[in-house]
């Protein structure tokens, strides 16, 4: 009872915010130029790759299903520490564009590792020309995708905090990769706050919603995987799911943990 409890709620959850992705844009969140297949709500996302099937009564155990189904997965594109900090279940950690750090001045040596986007458009848009670029080629990041996901109908699904940063991965992998199935996590790992409307036009001045109905306005009321929507997280760190380059900038021992969430920006 309790399993379809959590199905059904879930399922309406994912509905929920298919609907009101449409309803607020076309497509991503922001706007954003898309070259991937399609946005996927963090709801949907997380009923497609955990092993409770609505169908089914078996874990996944191989990269099919019994039915000739690719499994899902998650690509969490944010920052190292970002991923460190908490994540999706399961979800592999293959950071772009920032690898580690934030970018700066041009004429900052502060430490950062991250791809140049700065040249292509439908990559790198809305990128601020006054901060320093990262060095990587976009080609390596999706290189290193295909090392682990050969497949190019591969159904991969990309996060990052609130939905910029994927957009640009989905991208990416679509342009660079010829990937197929890559679909974008609209809300994100954090999410944005929700305001009032009035008919199809924001309440003026804004109004923050109280998401969570607990008499607080604050960041727990954000819509995005960690927060709202309460979907399981994780701390514990898998070595097969690290970005493998940097192995090094992982702790070494990492202790297992849920329900942790981490304020960062796009």
């Amino acid at each position: 009872m309790k399993h379809s409890l959590t199905i059904a709620i879930l399922s309406a959850l994912g509905a929920s915010y298919a609907a009101t992705a449409a309803a607020e844009n076309t497509g991503n969140r922001y706007g954003y130029p898309v070259l991937y297949h399609s946005e996927i709500s963090s709801a949907r996302a997380w009923l497609d790759v955990s092993q409770d099937r609505r169908n089914e009564r078996e874990a996944w155990d191989h990269d099919d299903d019994e039915h000739g189904r690719k499994k899902p997965v998650i690509l969490d594109v944010r920052r190292i520490e970002e991923y460190v900090a908490g994540h999706p279940v399961g979800a592999y950690s293959i950071p772009f564009p920032h690898v580690t750090g934030s970018p700066s001045e041009a004429n900052d040596q502060t430490d950062y590792i991250g791809y140049d986007i700065s040249v292509d458009p439908e990559v790198g848009f809305l990128l601020d020309q006054s901060a320093k670029d990262g060095t990587l080629p976009i080609q390596n990041f999706v290189d290193y995708v295909e090392s682990i996901f050969p497949d190019k109908d591969q159904p991969l699904y990309i996060l990052c905090a609130t939905g910029h940063r994927s957009v640009q991965a989905a991208n990416a992998l679509a342009k660079y990769g010829n990937y197929t199935n890559v679909r974008n996590i609209w809300e994100g790992y954090n999410g944005q706050p929700k305001y009032a409307y009035t008919g199809a036009t924001p309440t003026q001045p804004l109004v923050a919603l109280d998401l969570n109905n607990d008499g607080v306005v604050n960041g727990d009321d954000r819509d995005g995987w960690a927060f709202y929507q309460g979907l399981p997280t994780e701390t514990k760190l898998q070595k097969n799911k690290l970005y493998r380059p940097l192995l090094s900038l992982y702790p070494v021992k990492a202790k297992p943990g849920h329900k942790s969430k981490r304020d960062a920006d796009d």
